[in-house]
Order: C-alpha cells, then structure tokens, then sequence
C-alpha cells in the first residue's frame, strides 16, 4: 500500500465508511488488435492512482460477447482506429454503441477518436463527426493546443500529437452536436497532408450520446508530461453518476399534478391552472397529459414536443411521434424496450415517458412520467411500473395499466422513452 492509498483508506475509516460504500468507477480499456503504443500502459498507470477508480483490460471478444455490462465507461486509446474497430467485429461495435446509448461513457485518445466518429463506416458512430481529408499521415511530435478541458488550462500548450483525427461535424441527424473543448494552434502537415486545415480545428470535445457521455482527444494528453490529470479527469466526466432521483421527484411532486392540469377545463398548459377560457366543444373532455408532461420538460430544460410548436390538440400523438423521430434522438431521448428498462432508468435518475399514440388518429393519446420504484418482475409484467399522469383521472401515484385504462386495446403498444435529467438551478 503507498502513501497515498494508506492515507486515504484512513481518511475512509476515520469517517466510519466502509470500502464497499465508496463508489467505485469501474473502467474498460480495450486492449486488443489496434490498440499498440504506449496509450493502454499509460491509462492504465494514470487511473490506477485512485483507489475509486477500477481498471479492467478486455477484449474484442469480451465486449462483443456483452462484457461491458456492469461497467461505467469504456477506453480506445492509440494505434489504428479501423484496425481496433475490426477486434471489435461488427457485433462488439454493436455493444459499444448500446452501451453508451444507455447511460455508459466513452474515452478516445486517437484511434479511439477516429473509432467514435459516425464519418466511417467501421466506427461506432458514438460521436457526430467526420475528418477532413482522408489524408491521415500527418506526422508525429508536438503541437501547440489551447483551451479548457474539465478545468484543465491549456494556454499555448505543446502536447504529443502523432496523426490523430482532424475532425469537423457530420450531419448525422438523429445525433446532437460536439462540444470543442480544446483546439489545435500549430499543425503538422507531412506526406501530402493538406496544409492549413489542422490550425484552428477540434483537438479535444465532448458530446451526448443517447444517456451516455463521449469525450474524445486527437492529441495525447496520456503521454504528455502534465497533462496526465485530464485523462482521469475525462474518465470522471463520462462517468456519469445516476440522477437526482430524490431531488428530482420532490420538484415533480411540488407540480401538483393532483390539484392542477385538471380535465374538464382549458388550461394553461406551464402552469395547469384554468384559463377561464369557455369550452366551445361540449363533447370533449379536456384532459391535459400531453401539457403536463410538456410543463414537467419545460422545468427540467429538456426537449420535447409542446406549445407553441405544436397546438394541444392531438399533442399527445404528436409527442409520441416526435419521441421515435430523429428529432427526438438527437434531442437525446433513448426509446427504452420495455417498463422493465423504463423503471431501471428511472431509479436511475432519468426523466422516463411512457407514451402510447391513438392509432385512430382523430383520438388522443396518452403519455405519463415514471416514477421510481421497487416492483418485482412479476409486478412489474402485470401493471407496469407506477406513473405519475394528468388525464382522465390525474394521480400523483398509478399504476401503468390503471393510468392507461381508456387504452386497453393498445396497452401493448405503449412505447417508454428516458432522457438524462440535470437539474436546472432555482426551478
């Protein structure tokens, strides 16, 4: 035991804290075809310096076969990106993409970034990106970078570059955006490479990936004396620790959906209070699920369907419709297969909709929150996780089955869907 970890196993016991109460991030590092140099042994050293992080090497095979279940984010550092994408084969590529599609982080130094970007046909598309010019031998030695890496400044700062992606934006549309954290401010521009388009670009970002988290670095903060920290720094960040489940709920709770939202009224769908606005259609019932779960979104600043885009009327279907689409992919809705998964994802933390679109398109739909819970498998297969709804009867607590009453017929086809939640402060 170094000093280090002796004291910080002190620290620990000190506070009354058992090792098995310390959230441990338990990483993947690819270390397979691909994957040569000195990146594996660097990240390996760099994250084994901390007694919460865990460090497992596998490989292809071990994540095609499903390896990566368990862990909180895997590792593709240097050496050739398509070659590491052929040790994946087609299946390991798969897991790759559902593994950060469902909450995982994704770490690419090099190769690992050109496997992230969605610009190739052998890469895991985790990443929406694309390099500039199939010209990839740029060279090797250092660059000169700037910019802030998860609170690491880097003020004309040399760093090992040896030919990693230069990369612009794909237009993959069910994808979101990059962040560029750090940018190149010299280039290297041998064997033909063209010339100029290396100052100025990405050299480090970061995006979203369904509920998971991507970071990427072109360069080699690994094995570039000082820079170390970021690397651990990264791995943290897409990490990504499960949602304000408790904090969450208690805003949701204050909403009132009991209370407000009410049917039988038209009412102002931000607030769920009645407009006093008359009903000019005496058959309707007025129920408001769609701009309840509009209003819950609108809290939180997550994306989704609602006023003005849309008018209330048909908006549930609209929503249901919306969620499916690449507008609601790229918004970073990830459908879920089943309320099984949906209650999982919202233990974890995470906005989950349960949503069922009308397949006669002149009746509403239904759409509901999930809400935490401990059902069983057996419970869960036979009324669905608990639901928080406005509607027909409005309810804090339902069941899925009871919330979705007036749709029977279609209960079947009721479609979940979870979004990542962090909280927006004063709201």
């Amino acid at each position: 035991m170094n000093l280090m970890r002796g004291t910080f196993s002190i620290l620990l016991l000190a506070l009354g804290l058992g090792a098995a109460e310390v959230r441990v991030i338990k990483v993947a590092v690819y270390d397979d075809k691909g994957a040569t140099g000195k990146g594996v042994p660097c990240v390996t050293e760099i994250m084994s310096r901390t007694d919460d992080i865990k460090i497992t090497r596998l490989k292809g095979a071990d994540i095609a076969a499903g390896g990566l279940k368990g862990y909180d984010l895997v590792m593709f550092t240097g050496g050739s990106g398509s070659a590491e994408a052929a040790g994946l084969g087609e299946k390991g590529r798969e897991e790759v993409r559902d593994f950060v599609r469902n909450g995982g982080g994704y770490v690419g130094i090099c190769a690992g970034a050109y496997l992230a970007c969605s610009g190739f046909e052998w890469g895991v598309g985790v990443l929406n990106a694309k390099t500039v010019s199939s010209k990839w031998r740029r060279g090797q030695g250092e660059v000169k970078v700037e910019g802030e890496a998860f609170g690491v400044k880097l003020t004309d700062r040399g760093v090992r570059y040896v030919n990693g992606p230069i990369i612009k934006a794909d237009v993959r549309k069910e994808l979101p955006g990059f962040e560029t954290l750090v940018s190149f401010r010299t280039e290297l521009a041998e064997n033909g490479t063209p010339v100029g388009v290396m100052v100025n670009s990405p050299a480090m970002v970061r995006a979203a990936y369904g509920l998971g988290r991507v970071f990427v670095s072109s360069p080699h903060p690994e094995q570039t004396a000082g820079l170390e920290p970021l690397v651990e720094k990264a791995a943290r960040w897409v990490a990504r620790s499960k949602g304000p489940t408790e904090e969450l709920w208690k805003r949701l709770e204050a909403m009132e959906v009991d209370k407000l939202w009410l049917p039988g009224a038209i009412v102002d769908w931000k607030t769920g209070l009645p407009t006093g606005q008359p009903i000019k259609d005496a058959k309707s019932k007025h129920t408001h699920c769609s701009q309840f779960v509009a209003a819950v979104a609108d809290r939180l600043a997550i994306p989704l369907l609602r006023p003005p885009e849309h008018g209330v009327v048909g908006l549930a279907n609209a929503q249901s419709d919306w969620l499916a689409s690449d507008a609601g992919k790229k918004a970073g809705w990830v459908a879920l297969p089943d309320g099984v998964a949906a209650q999982a994802a919202a233990n974890d933390g995470r906005l989950v909709l349960a949503s069922l679109k009308n397949p006669d398109a002149t009746r509403p739909g239904h759409i509901a929150v999930v809400r935490p819970g401990a059902k069983d498998a057996g419970l869960l297969a036979q009324e669905g996780p608990d639901v928080m709804q406005a509607g027909g009867t409005n309810a804090l607590r339902i069941s899925l089955r009871k919330g979705f009453g007036n749709h029977k017929k279609d209960y079947d086809q009721i479609a979940f869907y979870a979004h990542v939640v962090e909280l927006p402060a004063g709201k």
